[in-house]
């Protein structure tokens, strides 16, 4: 997940797209912005991918990737801002870039992490993990390795909630089969709004399996978590292949006086796209709402259950059998279009507001952006 307010240095490294070579290559150093000294050591990532390495002795860090496209390049390192650019790589098998990484001069005051976790912080640490990993299978499945890095302020004259961790989060995700290495930006909630906010950025490691029982089992979950996702829906919006994938979407608006009015018919997407910025994105520009239905796959009853849960009372609304998983979209702030890439990469993720299924699936269902379910035989 990204961050919603952070400002990214737009690093464009492409001219023209090449689809022919196998492996792009993005290296340089780190180093200090204000010293100039090579930084050993630094973490240097693409964020959501399986992409990262470590900068050496002399700084130097080099990241290879299989296609070409847009990544979220990630640097951090202790006592120094975290450095994000957007780069794009595609032009040349190398691209050399070298990365300046400025001290981190904030004042932390009092925060600190409490070395003794009491009856508060457990209570907190419960609405993290639900919020944080989600209320899905797979998050019964996940886990946090280190909660003892995480803290809180729970400041009880606004009602808000606020997590903060100084080293990056682990999660192991034994449903998908992936370590996950989160760096938390922001976490908040807002409970006078029953709103909950959070970002970071994230590198994936693949688990390694004691068995190919195990590896199958992985390999289905990551394909269920991948169909009817963001990144499943973007790609086929980009080759017009909604339909054959299994997407139907149609409008909605609200009206003052009647509610939510949902138009029958299914939206035509594809033919409503417009040129992006780089010659391979593509814009989705809309009004309102857009409902999204995936009909190949249905809502499970742990979605269902929460979502039909009435405040105060204990007993749950009516599960539906074999309801296709539904999410709506809607722009924010001043925003008019999403752009977008042919591998469901976005250039603008926080120009939009996303509900429903897809606002149900957290970290636990995350994959990387370079993932792609294995073609069958």
């Amino acid at each position: 997940m990204r961050s919603k307010s952070f400002y990214l240095l737009l690093a464009l490294l492409y001219c023209t797209q090449s689809f022919a070579q196998s492996a792009f290559t993005l290296k340089g150093i780190v180093k200090d912005a204000t010293s100039g000294e090579s930084l050993p050591f630094a973490t240097v990532f693409f964020a959501e991918t399986t992409y990262g390495t470590t900068s050496k002795d002399d700084g130097t860090y080099e990241l290879v990737v299989k296609s070409a496209g847009t990544y979220d390049l990630i640097v951090k390192f202790v006592g120094y801002k975290t450095y994000v650019a957007q780069v794009t790589l595609g032009e040349s098998e190398l691209a050399e870039f070298d990365i300046l990484i400025s001290p981190d001069t904030k004042d932390l005051g009092s925060v600190v992490v409490s070395a003794k976790k009491d009856r508060n912080w457990e209570s907190n640490m419960i609405e993290f993990r639900r919020i944080f990993l989600g209320e899905s299978d797979n998050a019964r499945q996940s886990k946090i390795l280190n909660e003892e890095v995480v803290d809180f302020i729970d400041d009880i004259e606004t009602r808000t909630l606020e997590a903060y961790a100084q080293e990056p989060i682990i999660v192991e995700n034994n449903a998908l089969g992936y370590e996950i290495t989160y760096y938390l930006e922001s976490f908040i909630v807002d409970y006078n709004s029953n709103l909950s906010t959070y970002f970071g950025y994230t590198i994936f490691k693949e688990m390694k399996s004691r068995n190919k029982r195990k590896q199958r089992t992985w390999e289905n979950n990551r394909k269920l978590a991948y169909e009817g996702s963001p990144v499943h829906f973007f790609t086929s919006l980009y080759e017009n292949k909604l339909q054959d994938e299994g997407f139907l979407v149609q409008k909605a608006q609200d009206i003052e006086g009647v509610g939510r009015v949902l138009d029958p018919r299914e939206a035509q997407l594809f033919d409503s796209l417009k040129g992006g910025k780089s010659n391979i994105s593509k814009q989705l520009p809309f009004e309102n709402i857009l409902y999204i239905t995936f009909q190949k796959e249905y809502e499970s009853e742990l979605y269902q259950k929460r979502t039909n849960r009435t405040p105060g009372r204990l007993s749950v609304g009516k599960v539906e059998k074999n309801k296709p998983q539904q999410s709506w979209i809607s722009m924010l702030d001043d925003n008019r279009s999403i752009e977008f890439e042919p591998n469901g990469y976005i250039y603008n993720p926080t120009a939009y507001y996303s509900a429903g299924y897809w606002g149900f699936e957290k970290v636990a269902e995350m994959l990387p952006i370079d993932y792609r379910p294995k073609k069958e035989n």
